[in-house]
């Protein structure tokens, strides 16, 4: 079975986009990421009860919020005051990105999301090193998190954790693509190619490719680069614990 078309990978969950499970990949001593532990997805402010519930119900007991206070502020998370859920704001951008432009102006749209990921993981490496600690620290069990969409932030932070499991560069890239099957809803944001910040609705193969070549590059790997911007060992070790099935 292909993992990444997996049935279980989406989640019926009809008043948010791009929810769906990381588990069901190989890794590459052979083990597989376990089902109901990560859940990534796109923005929560209209999750309804019903599909509250269907994601309390999968196992999820914390949420990770990685956007902007301003987004937090006008859109509330669902699950600000859940009595069952325990919510976290973990800013990825901050207001670093604010005045965000790609130097690289003739570039394809897809290096240039890769240089905005690269630069999201050099100045938020800080933040990078909070949503390990809230995962190997926080004692729960099943974790989703999510930005607007569930793309760039969402993606730059599953890809770290998958390749922490140990699942291979080529189904992470596969994974991050996997996007623009589950935003392709009306609901969408839809820009037109060429329209100034056209690059940033993209989730095409290549940009995630760069940006793991970006890391391998620059730190010699995930984990060198996690230990880079202060991840413990042992904070690895719990998520790797927590994400794989028992051998």
């Amino acid at each position: 079975m292909d993992e990444i078309s997996h049935p279980r990978r989406p989640l019926a969950v009809e008043t948010a986009q791009n929810v769906r499970d990381l588990g069901g990949y190989t890794t590459h001593d052979g083990r597989m990421t376990q089902w109901h532990r990560l859940i990534r997805a796109g923005d929560m402010e209209r999750l309804s009860g019903v599909d509250q519930r269907r994601l309390i119900d999968h196992g999820i007991d914390a949420i990770i919020d990685l956007r902007m206070q301003r987004e937090v502020t006008s859109l509330p998370n669902v699950f600000q005051r859940s009595a069952e859920v325990t919510w976290y704001n973990h800013d990825f951008w901050g207001d670093r990105f604010d005045d965000y432009r790609s130097t690289r102006r003739g570039a394809s749209p897809e290096v240039k999301l890769a240089d905005l990921y690269c630069a999201g993981l050099v100045a938020s490496g800080f933040v990078v090193k909070d949503i390990m600690t809230t995962i190997a620290d926080s004692g729960h069990r099943g974790f989703a998190f999510h930005c607007r969409s569930g793309k760039d932030r969402t993606g730059i932070v599953a890809a770290l954790l998958l390749a922490i499991a140990g699942v291979p560069n080529e189904t992470i890239i596969a994974d991050y693509a996997l996007t623009s099957k589950f935003l392709d809803t009306p609901n969408a944001k839809r820009v037109k190619p060429g329209q100034p910040g056209a690059y940033l609705h993209g989730c095409a193969p290549q940009t995630m490719a760069l940006t793991l070549d970006f890391i391998d590059q620059q730190y010699g790997g995930v984990q060198d680069y996690l230990s880079s911007v202060g991840v413990q060992p042992q904070h690895m070790g719990r998520i790797r614990t927590l994400l794989l099935e028992e051998r």
